[in-house]
């Protein structure tokens, strides 16, 4: 009953949040723009401000319907604007501003209603006979922006989402508006998302997935389950990486690509991350204090959590509560997140590396790889992005990029991980480069606790065999 009874909220609050983009998130306006209010224009764009521009969109709309003319409305976010108003200033930020109203008028909108309807939002009510019109119109759209582009007015390129509605024969304008904003809530086309109806049963879903993920860290739903790191050398378990599962009880297992995105967001991702170090931490105090095989326990690092939390203080307390030898514990981090402050990473992993807690470099390879980030990084472990590594059964380019990585590491007394492992090909050929560990399907899928005791307690020979089937 209390699933229906928040599924019959989110059902009210879903049309509510796609309004307030039009009520409440629509009246903000940046300190940068100029408005004048009395003429319902922008007077820094020339535009329509939001309530002049539904006015005229609504009239245009009724005109269309008459007319038997198809119409639609597009809104068009400027991705990244606040950034370049705070990394540039918002002179800077004025300067997209102008190229984006510049370009929506130089695309043929001069002849339909255009607004700028939010400080980062522009949207357009156009009719047309031919089918593909909208297609169009956003694809002039692009090559107006192009031109308009130059660097005297952008430090950094701003790009666009653009939500579509087609007109039905029966919504309102504010209707439509409230639609094209869900289209950019969900994003579902990449850079130009069109409504269609199941995207409101896709949204509702995501939210109810939202609110009952925030009671799973009460309700016991989360577990951690953990990969083995292999020893090319002896062959030996010599570490696991904790990775979180969600046992949902009605939905059975969902899969982390699909609830850390909404815990990213919600912002509870903190309070995950610091559950599973905590959880991590004990449980492999509890298999040393059992007298299995020493292992090292891996804990992924959050975005959220390194720059928006007391990091140091978390991973000081979770090694006092638990009594883990802070020589068992590393921490990994991905370089992309790792560069985004440079300074404070190499401050923050610094004070974490002399603890003893050692740091892992998660998906080199992947994206971009700063060999600047090796050099300047307190780090022991690089592991290389399975993306390289399930190419290396047939394409040589990943081997020879495999091999400088492997290489460089070793240069700088890094161990090597691989990651992604899946066929003995793959194994033998990072074998042969002087790879260090290996992580995969070829060795062990994620698995619970119980079983990496199982595989913890079997004799050195009888474990070869068994990671090796």
């Amino acid at each position: 009953m209390q699933g229906f009874v928040i599924a019959a909220c989110i059902v009210a609050v879903l049309f509510a949040a796609a309004f307030a983009v039009t009520m409440i998130k629509l009246r903000r306006v940046s300190s940068a723009s100029k408005l004048n209010e009395s003429d319902g224009k922008d007077s820094s764009t020339g535009l329509y401000l939001r309530d002049r521009f539904l006015t005229e969109a609504q009239r245009e709309l009724n005109a269309a319907a008459a007319s038997g003319k198809s119409a639609a409305l597009i809104i068009f976010d400027v991705d990244g604007l606040g950034k370049i108003n705070t990394l540039f200033g918002n002179a800077v930020g004025d300067g997209v501003v102008s190229c984006f109203a510049k370009s929506v008028i130089a695309a043929g909108a001069g002849s339909f209603p255009c607004g700028r309807v939010d400080t980062d939002d522009f949207a357009v009510l156009m009719t047309y006979t031919e089918e593909n019109a909208p297609d169009m119109f956003i694809q002039r759209f692009r090559e107006e922006l192009d031109k308009t582009y130059s660097d005297a007015t952008l430090l950094k390129r701003a790009d666009f989402y653009a939500g579509v509605v087609v007109y039905d024969g029966c919504d309102d304008i504010y209707t439509m508006f409230s639609k094209a904003n869900l289209c950019l809530m969900t994003k579902d086309g990449g850079r130009i998302t069109y409504f269609v109806r199941e995207m409101e049963e896709r949204i509702l879903e995501t939210e109810l997935l939202r609110a009952e993920m925030l009671s799973a860290l009460d309700n016991g739903e989360f577990e951690l389950y953990y990969q083995p790191k292999i020893s090319f050398k002896t062959g030996e378990i010599i570490g696991v990486e904790s990775l979180i599962r969600w046992h949902h009880p009605t939905k059975g297992f969902i899969p982390p690509s699909d609830f850390i995105p909404l815990a990213e967001q919600t912002g509870i991702i903190t309070k995950i991350d610091e559950w599973g170090l905590r959880t991590a931490c004990k449980q492999c105090k509890q298999w040393l204090d059992e007298g299995l095989p020493p292992v090292k326990i891996s804990v992924n690092m959050s975005q959220a959590q390194f720059y928006c939390t007391d990091v140091i203080g978390t991973v000081t307390d979770v090694l006092a509560e638990t009594g883990l030898d802070p020589k068992q514990l590393e921490i990994e981090v991905t370089e992309t997140m790792a560069m985004q402050d440079i300074e404070r990473t190499i401050n923050v992993l610094g004070y974490i590396r002399s603890m003893g807690v050692s740091i892992s470099m998660d998906d080199f390879g992947s994206g971009y790889s700063s060999l600047s980030s090796l050099k300047t990084l307190p780090l022991d472990t690089l592991k290389i992005d399975r993306s390289l590594v399930c190419d290396l059964d047939e394409n040589n380019v990943s081997k020879q990029i495999t091999g400088a990585i492997v290489d460089l590491g070793k240069a700088m007394k890094l161990i090597i991980l691989a990651e992604g492992v899946e066929t003995i090909e793959q194994s033998l050929f990072l074998t042969e480069i002087g790879c260090d560990l290996a992580q995969g399907f070829y060795f062990s899928k994620p698995c619970p606790a119980s079983q990496i005791r199982t595989l913890l307690m079997m004799p050195h020979y009888e474990l070869k065999k068994q990671i090796s089937k």
